[in-house]
């Protein structure tokens, strides 16, 4: 029998048919694990005293028992607990006891002063485990690849918060490579599944951020170390930010608590900026005049984009008014998010925000964006390439809702504003693009993941399914392009080149336009609006 096959047997035994009492169960894995595999030879089945390998081999076991069907408890009254109702919980606090151990090694071979150059060993399963995964935005590929992730997830929250960021950080070599790979997980797949549209669940946000201070807390200058790694996240994995803004009145307490516990200064400056930035929101949605905003100004757009969930629907435009005194940049990025939460109340039911009330607010402020003529259109042309923008905000969004923001650019089409739509030059290339990539997501299907279900229909009246948008906006292109000024035409034949063919009437319109003379009388067309 080797440790795999035996591991495979343990996770079968279902706790009210064991003959074992929970104290014998654990000794005979204590005994199993670490006085027979352990010592065992490969060749036998065991781990040739290598304690990494056999939590290795443990990890990949709960795993696969975890993604099989036998994992479920499929009894009318069970619980869907760790894995299923097995004896899981026995098989994870050996692991706890095996990794703890493990770190205490590492500590143990890591000159004094120095960072261990090295990654955790889970995070190269996680990998290997992933790249064996069907890709792509199929239902089946997306929901195996959740669930696998939510099993990543509570593993690492049953672990030392250690293994996300290491035991301590030196001026050296202040990002370990344990912190470059949980960013690495959250941008690649925590983002897109395991994320509330622009932030991590609450549970491993704490995690990584009682690491954080765990580690810096062990360095010669706590708070520089601090200040350090939370600014690398602004560029590495701006996700980890937002998240500690959502849930900050929940993560400040025991952040505060437990660095007044070892410190006698105040709370880092870049913690510090999270409170500014939550207490900015605060500010801003209570009756008196709102204040200016702290900087970044993408941090302050997000906390409050947060508190705005928050605020009755009715309230919602009265407060936005105030957003005349703030920064354009803050402006910017707050319709950004707002699209993000726009998107999230459509794509999944149990949204903290209803449809209606996300469309309200992102009218709100695309209303203050026109009158104060400050140009948006960036936002729908993100690429990791524009250093300032692009990388920052497609880290902080789940690739679905990028995807789906041609969606969002039309649900608002009654609140661009004509002059606009003919002055800004770079406004027809981006109209046109944002209808060409919509068609191809409804011939692909996937506007179906935005269309309201039978039941919220009537809830959601004045908002068009995806078919009468479509239809709007075509309207709308074919009656706007002939009013353009010939220089909104630059690089139109790039983008029909690549995706004209969508719609052969639109396309056939902007060339006609494009081929044309100016035209002296264009403004007795008739309105758009």
């Amino acid at each position: 029998l080797t440790y795999q096959d035996w591991l495979h047997l343990e996770l079968e035994i279902q706790p009210e048919a064991d003959a074992l009492s929970d104290t014998e169960r654990q000794d005979f894995h204590q005994w199993a694990i670490h006085e027979h595999f352990l010592p065992e030879s490969s060749a036998s089945g065991g781990c040739d005293g290598d304690l990494e390998a056999a939590c290795t081999i443990l990890v990949n076991a709960l795993m696969d028992f975890h993604q099989s069907s036998r994992s479920y408890d499929r009894s009318e009254n069970s619980d869907f607990v760790f894995g299923g109702r097995t004896g899981n919980d026995d098989i994870i606090s050996r692991l706890q006891e095996m990794v703890a151990d493990l770190e205490l090694q590492q500590d143990l071979s890591v000159p004094l002063g120095h960072t261990p150059s090295q990654g955790h060993f889970l995070f190269g399963i996680f990998r290997r485990r992933l790249q064996a995964l069907t890709s792509g935005w199929s239902v089946a590929a997306s929901l195996q690849r959740q669930r696998e992730l939510l099993m990543y997830k509570r593993i690492l929250l049953r672990l030392p918060s250690s293994v996300l960021c290491g035991s301590s950080f030196q001026a050296e070599q202040p990002i370990t490579a344990r912190c470059e790979q949980f960013f690495h997980l959250v941008n690649s797949e925590m983002r897109n599944f395991c994320s509330l549209g622009g932030a991590l669940t609450q549970d491993i946000t704490a995690h990584f951020f009682r690491g954080l201070l765990n580690a810096c807390l062990r360095s010669r200058d706590p708070s520089l170390m601090v200040d350090f790694i939370l600014a690398k996240c602004q560029m590495k994995c701006p996700l980890i930010l937002t998240s500690a803004l959502l849930w900050w009145p929940s993560l400040e307490p025991v952040l505060l608590c437990r660095w007044r516990r070892h410190c006698q200064s105040p709370l880092p400056r870049e913690l510090q900026k999270m409170q500014g930035g939550r207490q900015f929101a605060s500010d801003f949605l209570s009756p008196e005049a709102a204040s200016p905003a702290p900087n970044p100004d993408w941090l302050s757009a997000a906390a409050l984009h947060f508190a705005i969930q928050q605020v009755r629907d009715e309230n919602v435009r009265k407060q936005l008014k105030k957003l005349d005194c703030q920064r354009e940049e803050l402006l910017v990025f707050l319709f950004f998010f707002s699209l993000m939460g726009l998107l999230s109340s459509h794509l999944t039911s149990n949204s903290a925000t209803d449809p209606l009330k996300a469309f309200h607010i992102c009218a709100a402020i695309l209303e203050c964006l026109e009158k104060r003529k400050i140009s948006w259109l960036a936002l729908f042309q993100l690429t990791e390439s524009d250093l300032m923008l692009g990388r920052l905000l497609l880290r902080v969004a789940p690739d679905q809702h990028t995807r789906l923001l041609p969606f969002a650019f039309y649900s608002l089409l009654s609140y661009f504003h004509e002059d606009g739509a003919i002055r800004e030059e770079a406004f027809l290339h981006v109209a046109v693009d944002m209808y060409l990539k919509l068609v191809q997501l409804f011939v692909a299907g996937d506007t179906s993941t935005v269309s309201p279900p039978a039941g919220r229909r009537l809830e959601l009246q004045g908002q068009d399914n995806p078919v009468e948008l479509i239809t709007k906006a075509r309207l709308f292109l074919l009656q706007l392009i002939p009013r353009c000024p010939k220089k909104s035409f630059s690089h139109m034949a790039e983008l029909l080149a690549d995706h004209g063919d969508c719609d052969p009437e639109v396309s056939a319109a902007l060339q006609s336009r494009q081929q044309a003379a100016p035209d002296a009388d264009l403004y007795q067309e008739p309105h758009l609006f």
